[in-house]
């Protein structure tokens, strides 16, 4: 029998930043990472990638959470072939240290994103249209999937029930929220070249809104040592657990498992014995 020690000090990393992609098009996947490695991305870099140009043999979901498992970098660069590299690799890195230094918690950034309501920040030439905003780091709520930093000690990943080829950037930044974390939009450069598919986006929003919906929805819980109601908001979760309202939440449920034995046997029958 053999033992493994759990260490304190994570694995270090064999690479600073591994550049991951999906490819459709490998004439113009060959362009970005050109421009890239023009920017200083060679040294201390992998490049990865999600080969669709035989078909969708990977969704973007997929081909996120293999990137993460498989890539060695110390940062996870998930970009759009159609990005060009503009910014230095110098730049970038001062970046990421800027945002280390204020926020140790930060989980993944990108260079365009939102607040909230119409509260967007930006720092990208978008199809030729320059946006920049002023005083970044800005943590966001929501990011644009054509640029992604992940920090690969955060141990991140994406949804594994939602499909598809969109949000994926606004997926990490929830994930990270859940897991205690944050995102941010950087001043950090490239060109994205085209615009991204509207349309397909309305397609893919009902779905993604579904699941998150089932996701984040208030819910009695009950442990092999306590019970409690979680709501959807701070207010919801107190007042609910609240003894005289907690009352009322815990008959419902009486009643609901009533309903339930009355319509279908208990499966899991129990048994107790002693030693």
């Amino acid at each position: 029998m053999s033992y493994q020690l759990l260490s304190a000090t994570p694995v270090p990393p064999s690479y600073l930043f591994s550049l991951c992609c999906i490819v459709t098009d490998m004439n113009e996947y060959n362009t970005m990472q050109k421009t890239f490695e023009d920017c200083g991305f060679a040294d201390d870099c992998e490049y990865v990638v999600a080969d669709n140009t035989n078909g969708n043999a990977f969704d973007a979901y997929q081909a996120i959470a293999g990137f993460i498992k498989q890539a060695n970098g110390k940062y996870i660069i998930v970009v759009h072939q159609d990005v060009r590299c503009i910014d230095p690799k110098v730049q970038l890195i001062k970046c990421l240290d800027e945002l280390s230094a204020m926020d140790e918690k930060w989980a993944v950034c990108g260079n365009a994103g939102a607040i909230g309501y119409h509260q967007f920040v930006h720092y990208i030439n978008n199809a030729g249209k320059i946006i920049t905003n002023a005083n970044l780091p800005a943590r966001v709520y929501s990011l644009d999937e054509n640029f992604l930093v992940i920090k690969k000690e955060s141990s991140m990943t994406v949804s594994a029930d939602v499909k598809g080829f969109h949000l994926y950037g606004t997926d990490l930044c929830i994930i990270a929220d859940f897991l205690g974390y944050n995102a941010y939009v950087i001043p950090f450069m490239v060109k994205h070249l085209s615009l991204g598919n509207l349309k397909d986006l309305e397609k893919h929003l009902h779905h993604f809104i579904d699941l998150y919906g089932r996701k984040i929805r208030s819910r009695y819980v009950e442990t092999t040592a306590t019970k409690f109601y979680l709501g959807n908001s701070v207010f919801k979760s107190r007042f609910y657990n609240l003894p005289f309202v907690f009352f009322f939440v815990k008959a419902k449920q009486r009643i609901k498992l009533l309903f339930k034995r009355m319509s279908t046997p208990n499966p899991h029958k129990k048994t107790v014995r002693y030693e």
